[in-house]
């Protein structure tokens, strides 16, 4: 079925251009959408052609009617391959096709903002250039209302999902995120807590032993936000791991042996999100894993 602007809501929604980094969000997303008994939905989307592009294509003996059967010529195609690669790892799945003439930023924020998860790549260098990522993702990131997935590689098999905590109650819905990402695929879960350290964060960071007091302080705070996941998602088996030195660094680098990173998005007004991305932009931007931001 293919809609100009809606999708079911609750489904997981993902864009789509036709690029390597969009076919392995398609993948990644049809997976989950496997694993949630969740419908999925495909969405492309691409600004219309000004005024100015059409007067001067038609200058050129291109007619109109010719551009927007091109456009929506290569739009089908793309939405064909992604459908293709989704009906492969959730064939049981409805699967929907949104094509809009949209901003793919704008666009993906709306159908978000009612989706279960929106699930993008990093960028944008389909047969029609620019046409869905690059800085949607970097948008998304900042803005995106519900859970969102940017899927740069391919995720590995390794030591199951990995999430950050600072062990505060903020923290509390991103490590419940964690435990059913890791409940939906039965891996374990790595709570990560690193506390900064300016000195050490020049050669990166450090795990702490057990027998360090701020470790164990550190780890005593963070069992508390695991408080009733145990009970509630029994069959993941959990850890503490707590480092010292630079967050990010920690983070990226433990993500090349986990399939999944989740960590959170800290509550901002939206003015001071438009100018500050803390931790999370440039942890998205260099995870060697998908990476799950939990507004």
């Amino acid at each position: 079925m293919t809609s100009p602007g809606r999708a079911t809501r609750g489904n997981i929604i993902v864009g789509v251009d036709g690029s390597p980094s969009s076919e392995l969000a398609v993948i990644w997303a049809a997976t989950e959408a496997r694993l949630q008994h969740r419908g999925l939905t495909l969405v492309h989307a691409r600004k219309v052609v000004s005024a100015n592009e059409l007067a001067w294509l038609s200058a050129a003996g291109i007619p109109p009617r010719q551009i927007y059967d091109h456009i929506w010529g290569d739009a089908e195609q793309i939405v064909d391959r992604a459908h293709s690669l989704a009906a492969e790892r959730c064939p049981d799945a409805s699967i929907e096709r949104v094509i809009d003439t949209g901003d793919p930023r704008n666009v993906l924020l709306e159908l978000g903002s009612t989706a279960s998860m929106t699930v993008v790549g990093t960028r944008g260098h389909g047969r029609v250039a620019g046409l869905l990522l690059g800085s949607v993702s970097g948008v998304l990131v900042r803005h995106a209302e519900g859970p969102l997935v940017v899927v740069r590689h391919a995720p590995g098999s390794a030591e199951g999902i990995l999430v950050a905590s600072d062990g505060s109650d903020e923290s509390k819905p991103v490590v419940e995120h964690a435990y059913r990402e890791a409940s939906w695929r039965q891996v374990p879960l790595t709570v990560v807590h690193c506390l900064w350290d300016g000195l050490i964060a020049t050669s990166r960071w450090i795990t702490l032993s057990t027998t360090d007091p701020a470790g164990e302080s550190a780890r005593l705070r963070v069992a508390e936000t695991l408080a009733g996941m145990a009970e509630k998602f029994p069959e993941v088996e959990a850890n503490i791991q707590v480092t010292r030195g630079a967050i990010d660094a920690c983070l990226v680098d433990l993500s090349a042996r986990h399939e999944l990173l989740v960590i959170g998005r800290p509550s901002r007004p939206r003015l001071v999100r438009l100018t500050l991305s803390g931790l999370t932009t440039p942890v998205v931007e260099h995870a060697h894993s998908p990476v799950l931001v939990v507004p």
